[in-house]
């Protein structure tokens, strides 16, 4: 589309990193579901979406990592992967889980187990990762005892898994009941003696059967490891330690109050390290030493160490470094983050381009995606394209344009972190920031930040942005409030707060809005409403919200046909066609959805905030 292309942009906040792109016809749609703004319709046919392909790199935040020989190591992370180091460097990220991993523990270079929140656990016997469902749980942490092959995970219910001769246990349950505190963490020195630790300060001890509990302290604890049977030290939520020497307990404080002690590791009853969230790390020589920077500006997430005294840690931006004493060496990247793609604007059915918090951009040609490249912006939050022009913005506050098949010089327009965009054509584009401002650009320049004549007290931070002409935008907020603005004029209102009588009027966070013309906008919330904008002839109202989604909806785009698309974060798609919402559909081969882009002639796009991957799909 050459002009008027109402792309829907991304709300605040959200990273996302797949793009998924179907064509979409006309009559879409699954059983419909009752909505206070279309009549109830029943239509054949649904969206088909093709499978998801990569295009940022894999890595993700790490959130463990053991080290069970000088010259073997282990990192797990957030996006599910994998990273090992064989002594000689590391190796990529390999995708091993889907979810998530929260923990990862080896027994030697030939036995790793990594466990996540859903229920799984990956046993790794040197070259592959077999999947273990352990049932309905969420794991918390696992340990293998050193060169053995017996490993024990633990889960928020307060349960723990044993591993041994490739099967696992059922659940034993560990904290008293009926409280059944979360256990935050587990550490095994041997096959027979264990101590998991949880979150009201109490301690549990493994002998075969298990015991306890121990109070251990005040805080809650989030952190163990045991050099011996009699010799453990755990981390606290309060920068403390406590330390297990023999069958009494000890308090020390190691780093600062609001630093909480993510990570401890011993080589040895004699040398032991405390890693907090701010990447700062204190040693355990006999005495607690001051606590140095290790990683400054970034966060800790895990600490190993082996046997022979080395220990190595590992951010969450994913470097790592090593000490063997007091000093640690300069970290180096080990599984580093990927861009997380943060928006998509389509201009026509060929042409379409997505945006990463690393400013990288990746085009849709029609059938495949470019490899990702530099904007000259170090992040990027939302982008908007109209035929072959795009503009994209930044959270600092800048803008760069794509034009004749090159991004521009960037150009700081904004104070404020603008978080969503929409062109028009080359000529004209707007933008809102988390200020409760606008701009408006004009094909040369941008014009400053106004308010637009909106009393500040009624505005909490523009979330998206959707403009079908230059004479008319609309704009929503965190407050419940859309506003409307252009040709001079503007006004706010509440679409998302209904007054009940004898009642508070409770305003819900709007995530996203489209316009596919003057006469039609849709808004969405995130409590799964959508709230629909028509005008026929004198009639300009918006209706009240109709529940549409049991999910948060976190975006909304639409075509000059009439046709949007409104997606959650649970990878659900809802489809509203010329008056009629239809049921939430589950066909897209993604997550938490957290941007969708239509152009006009029926081509939508959607990315993902999990897989890191990027896909074209057809109908």
């Amino acid at each position: 589309m050459s002009r008027g292309a109402p792309t829907t942009l991304v709300g605040r906040g959200i990273a996302s990193t797949v793009i998924v792109t179907a064509l979409v016809l006309g009559g879409m749609g699954v059983s419909a579901a009752s909505s206070t703004s279309g009549p109830v319709h029943t239509a054949q046919g649904a969206v088909a979406w093709e499978a998801a392909h990569r295009i940022e790199p894999q890595g993700g935040h790490p959130s463990s990592i053991s080290c069970p020989t000088p010259t073997f190591c282990a990192v797990a992370d957030t996006a599910g992967d994998v990273a090992v180091s064989s002594g000689t460097g590391w190796s990529a990220p390999r995708s091993v889980d889907d979810v998530g991993l929260t923990s990862i523990s080896c027994a030697s270079a030939t036995l790793c187990v990594a466990v996540d929140t859903a229920g799984r656990a990956y046993v790794f016997t040197g070259t592959t990762w077999a999947p273990h469902t352990l049932g309905n749980v969420e794991l918390t942490s696992v340990s293998c005892a050193p060169a053995s092959t017996q490993c024990v995970a633990v889960d928020v219910d307060g349960r723990a898994f044993v591993y041994a001769a490739g099967a696992w246990s059922a659940p034993a349950a560990v904290s008293a009941a009926p409280l059944k505190a979360p256990l935050s963490a587990v550490a095994c020195a041997t096959t027979t003696s264990c101590v998991a630790v949880d979150a009201t300060g109490d301690a549990y001890t493994y002998s075969g059967t298990w015991s306890g509990p121990t109070s251990v302290g005040t805080a809650s604890l989030l952190s163990i490891a045991c050099a011996t049977s009699t010799f453990c030290v755990a981390g606290d939520d309060a920068g403390g330690v406590d330390v297990l020497s023999g069958t009494t307990w000890s308090h020390h404080a190691v780093l600062a109050v609001h630093d909480g002690v993510v990570s401890v590791a011993c080589a040895s009853a004699s040398l032991c390290v405390a890693l907090g969230e701010d990447a700062r790390a204190a040693t355990y020589n006999g005495a607690w030493s001051s606590s140095v920077a290790v990683a400054p500006g970034d966060n800790g997430a895990g600490v190993s160490c082996v046997l022979a005294g080395g220990c190595t840690m590992v951010s969450a931006a994913g470097a790592a470094s090593s000490t063997t004493g007091l000093t640690w060496s300069p970290p180096v990247p080990v599984d580093a983050r990927p861009g997380h793609l943060t928006g998509i604007g389509c201009g026509t059915p060929w042409f379409c381009v997505a945006v990463d918090d690393a400013g990288q951009a990746s085009r849709w040609s029609g059938s495949t995606w470019s490899a990702l490249t530099p904007t000259g912006l170090n992040s990027l939050s939302a982008v908007s394209c109209a035929g072959a022009f795009c503009m994209a913005v930044s959270g600092s506050g800048d803008a760069v344009a794509f034009r004749h098949g090159a991004w521009s010089h960037p150009g700081a327009i904004d104070g404020s972190a603008l978080t969503g965009v929409s062109c028009v054509s080359s000529r004209f584009c707007a933008a809102v920031d988390a200020s409760n401002r606008v701009l408006t650009f004009n094909g040369a320049r941008w014009s400053a930040p106004t308010t637009e004549g909106v009393a500040q007290a009624t505005v909490r931070g523009f979330n998206a942005v959707s403009c079908p002409s230059p004479t008319f935008c609309v704009a929503v907020d965190e407050s419940g409030n859309e506003l409307f603005f252009g040709a001079g004029r503007a006004f706010l209102r509440s679409v998302d707060a209904y007054p009940v009588p004898h009642a508070p009027v409770a305003a819900v966070p709007l995530t996203g809005v489209a316009c596919a013309t003057q006469r039609l906008c849709v808004a969405v919330d995130d409590e799964g409403n959508e709230i629909t904008y028509t005008s026929r002839g004198t009639l300009r109202a918006w209706s009240r919200p109709g529940h549409v989604d049991r999910f948060r909806l976190t975006a909304v785009a639409c075509t000059r046909a009439g046709y949007c698309l409104a997606v959650d974060d649970s990878g659900g798609t809802v489809a509203y066609d010329h008056g009629t919402w239809y049921r939430a559909s589950r066909s897209v081969p993604l997550g938490s959805i957290s941007a969708v882009a239509c152009a006009s002639r029926g081509i939508c796009a959607a990315t993902d905030a999990a897989s890191a991957a990027v896909g074209a799909a057809r109908v």
